[in-house]
């Protein structure tokens, strides 16, 4: 892929966040968690991904959300909702997909089990995601090329129909990794299991040990991100040296 846009294309927005309150979540339970979408610049057009916190009576009882709106966020930038080209979602739950009505006829692009469980599987997400007047979703089936430089990469994991956005840039390819890890940190302490098993270290006394993460990483550690960054951290990982092989 050509590498057609700055690191510095693509922005982050805050969205918003939410105190959970119950045990819906339980290891949330009591913390904010924030909310992030991002924006990308492109010759092709502006790219959104991820839309904000929906609303519904569920949400705020549970999450007491704060929002910031999605016009005020673009608007930072010069833009309006009418600017947006392309809309794409990690995944479907309501803080990430809540805004996807503001896109009438404007291209949304998920995954085909992901656009399922939204329309058909009880509480998944809130009423008006998965459709509503004017909905164009585009339903990819794995990974998928969007525009030069711009790939949508199954992350399964938190929802069955997670994706990722890889993103070429002048800089090094920048992950946009959704929820598939909550915290960059998580992240890295998955990456390092990932990078002590390829480097021949034995495991610990547990034998599966450098397990714990996800087997779509094998095929991300060949793309060699440069960033990665979250949808519910505003901190981001980016590659430093290795660790030597195991002696």
């Amino acid at each position: 892929m050509r590498r057609v846009i700055d690191a510095t294309d693509i922005h982050r927005l805050r969205m918003g966040y939410g105190v959970i309150r119950e045990a819906k979540a339980p290891e949330f339970a009591g913390q904010r968690l924030q909310l992030c979408a991002y924006l990308i610049r492109h010759p092709m057009g502006v790219l959104l991904w991820d839309t904000g916190i929906g609303e519904h009576a569920e949400v705020e009882r549970v999450y007491t959300p704060v929002r910031w709106p999605l016009e005020a966020q673009l608007a930072a930038h010069g833009l309006r909702l009418a600017d947006v080209a392309v809309v794409g979602n990690c995944h479907l739950h309501f803080d990430h997909a809540g805004g996807n009505n503001r896109f009438p006829g404007v291209p949304i692009l998920a995954q085909r089990v992901e656009h399922a469980s939204a329309a058909l599987v009880e509480d998944y997400t809130i009423p008006g995601i998965a459709d509503f007047p004017g909905a164009a979703y585009q339903l990819l089936e794995g990974e998928a090329p969007i525009w030069d430089g711009v790939t949508i990469l199954p992350t399964p994991g938190h929802t069955d129909g997670h994706q990722s956005l890889v993103v070429e840039t002048r800089q090094g390819r920048v992950l946009l990794a959704g929820q598939s890890f909550t915290y960059a940190s998580e992240y890295a302490r998955a990456l390092l299991s990932q990078e002590l098993r390829i480097g021949g270290y034995p495991p610990d006394a547990d034998e599966d040990a450098f397990a714990d993460y996800p087997a779509w990483m094998d095929d991300l550690q060949a793309l060699d991100p440069w960033r990665v960054l979250f949808a519910h951290d505003v901190a981001s990982w980016e590659r430093g040296p290795g660790i030597p092989p195991a002696g």
